[in-house]
């Protein structure tokens, strides 16, 4: 009997049915790759692993951009650190120091969503942050006034509020200041009706502080993007090390203040970036010329927390070298998982950080651990003696996330070290006094990829290659 798959296909020889097979694998093959969404962040592994030279997962010392030579169009984004930081931080501080500053900002993290209440937040009027853990890594220009004075800000999804050392100021860190004298179009106060018109006052987790008065300026991303009556922190007293170089900070947080909130009218709550390697440059986009990214990327949605400055997201599981972990859903979404910028190393409920680690351990039982003795207050423990390979074959980790979107990290996304002989898992397991499950997506998992946050779409995007 013949079977009418097409009226004009219809096998009679031993060649024609072979051949007809063929051509319904094809065709069932199109049609299932067509129906899968593709992983970004990594090219697919082989069997869930890749081939990576050692050389690739240390730091470079040489700066492969051009002196001079801009990001493809929006802001530049500069690692604050390494051979094309503009803030004369060429050699970082030790591992043990930046991981130590990563912890602060974790805990302070970890304690605002079980500890603390949106009441904590305000003081007779003052607008507070406590404790909140800083070793932002990347940096923006921007200009503030009329006309532009310029400035070097930490970029930070995590704060909303954007600010500045201002003149007269009562003790200032060695960095540009702010001379409200010399724009003319500076204000003192609030220009939000919904901001009181008192100062503001953080403290950070390394014990760094700053607080001041609120003004309202000219704000000049670009010179096609320039906003008036734009509200920001003028600091006066500020203490402690944000680093040599580094002028203040840019808040792209969910609150009112925020750079984000602020531009809204034009932007549309629309921005993205590419955080770069620390020999690269990066770029930050807003409004159109991030949407005009949207179809290259893969979204998921963003879950609505309107008490949060942060950004949350579904991750419903990771999967280790082609195996997907054995770890319910609920484990993540009992607290949430957010995307932060400031934070280096992504931080995940203990249980799942050690079925993660268990995992890695077995993809990797072919390569030695490293002798070295951990340190107090060592937030890596999976540590491997690479120095006398010159490739190692590592396990991609696949994040995945709500609605099929799916981020595969490979390298630098895995691995955290400056010596061979010591090369770590780049994850770390909450280790928090109380009831820690949050999820901390850091910045080492978004390195070299385009995240893209649509705020009034509800949904974040990601795609692999963005500082190229």
């Amino acid at each position: 009997m013949c079977v009418r798959f097409m009226a004009s296909i219809c096998p009679s020889t031993a060649m024609s049915h072979v051949l007809f097979s063929y051509l319904l694998l094809f065709f069932f093959c199109y049609y299932i790759s067509s129906c899968i969404k593709p992983v970004y962040g990594a090219e697919e592994a082989r069997d869930g692993f890749h081939s990576t030279p050692v050389s690739a997962l240390l730091p470079k010392n040489k700066c492969s951009v051009p002196a001079g030579e801009r990001s493809q169009g929006g802001l530049r984004i500069t690692p604050k650190y390494g051979p094309c930081s503009r803030s004369g931080h060429t050699q970082p501080p030790s591992s043990h120091e930046i991981l130590g500053r990563d912890e602060h900002r974790a805990s302070f993290i970890n304690s605002r969503f079980n500890q603390y209440t949106p009441q904590n937040w305000m003081d007779h009027g003052r607008t507070q942050t406590k404790l909140f853990g800083e070793d932002g890594n990347f940096l923006v220009d921007v200009g503030f006034g009329t006309p532009p004075q310029q400035f070097k800000l930490i970029l930070d999804t995590g704060s909303s509020i954007t600010w500045i050392q201002c003149k007269p100021c009562e003790s200032c860190l060695p960095a540009a200041r702010f001379d409200p004298s010399g724009s003319s179009t500076y204000s003192n106060g609030s220009c939000i009706s919904t901001v009181g018109q008192h100062g503001y006052e953080i403290g950070y987790g390394d014990n760094s502080t700053s607080h001041g008065i609120f003004g309202c300026d000219t704000l000049s991303l670009e010179p096609s993007d320039v906003f008036q009556k734009f509200q920001f922190g003028c600091g006066i007293n500020n203490q402690g090390d944000f680093g040599s170089g580094v002028d203040g900070m840019m808040g792209l947080g969910r609150g009112e203040l925020s750079t984000v909130s602020q531009t809204a009218p034009k932007f549309n709550k629309v921005f993205s970036y590419c955080l770069p390697k620390e020999d690269s440059i990066g770029s930050l986009f807003f409004g159109e010329k991030a949407t005009s990214l949207s179809s290259s990327l893969k979204f998921t949605k963003l879950v609505n927390r309107p008490d949060s400055e942060f950004y949350f997201v579904n991750l419903l599981g990771i999967s280790v070298g082609n195996r997907r972990l054995n770890i319910p859903s609920s484990v993540f979404a009992k607290s949430g998982t957010i995307i932060d910028s400031g934070t280096v190393i992504t931080r995940l409920p203990q249980p799942v950080y050690s079925k993660l680690k268990a995992a890695f351990k077995k993809a990797m039982k072919k390569y030695p651990l490293s002798n070295r003795r951990l340190q107090k207050g060592d937030i890596l423990d999976t540590c491997y003696d690479l120095s006398g390979t010159k490739e190692v074959l590592l396990p991609e980790i696949v994040l995945h996330f709500g609605e099929g979107t799916d981020v595969r990290l490979t390298g630098t996304g895995i691995i955290w070290g400056n010596d061979p002989s010591h090369l770590c898992l780049s994850f770390a397991g909450n280790s928090f006094g109380w009831d820690s499950n949050l999820t901390i997506i850091g910045n080492r998992q978004q390195v070299s990829m385009t995240v893209l946050y649509d705020i009034q779409g509800g949904r974040i995007g990601f795609g692999g290659n963005g500082c190229s």
